[in-house]
């Protein structure tokens, strides 16, 4: 298992890193994916409380807590994932 290199940079590095990541063409489809996750989850947020507040029946209750689970899930992943690929990025392209 490898470490996570990303994690023991300064505030500094990583916000350049970012930088350099994002000029790529794969960085750039990377953060347009993210943010597209990012909207989903907040739609489905959305959809899911209006889905809490009109509980007419207990299967929309169970439909909107999935919803919820699933929406939160999409707003967090992201994080991660962009982490995953910095330091991916960083352990490829090591500077000298």
């Amino acid at each position: 298992m490898y470490k996570l290199k990303y994690y023991s940079l300064t505030k500094d590095e990583q916000y350049d890193l970012k930088e350099e990541f994002s000029n790529t063409e794969f960085g750039q489809n990377i953060n347009k994916r993210l943010t597209r996750l990012i909207i989903l989850g907040i739609m489905g947020l959305i959809f899911s409380i209006y889905l809490f507040m009109s509980h007419s029946n207990i299967w929309e209750i169970l439909t909107a807590c999935i919803l919820l689970i699933f929406s939160l899930i999409f707003l967090i992943a992201p994080h991660y994932i962009k982490i995953n690929k910095l330091n991916n990025y960083l352990i490829k392209h090591k500077k000298k």
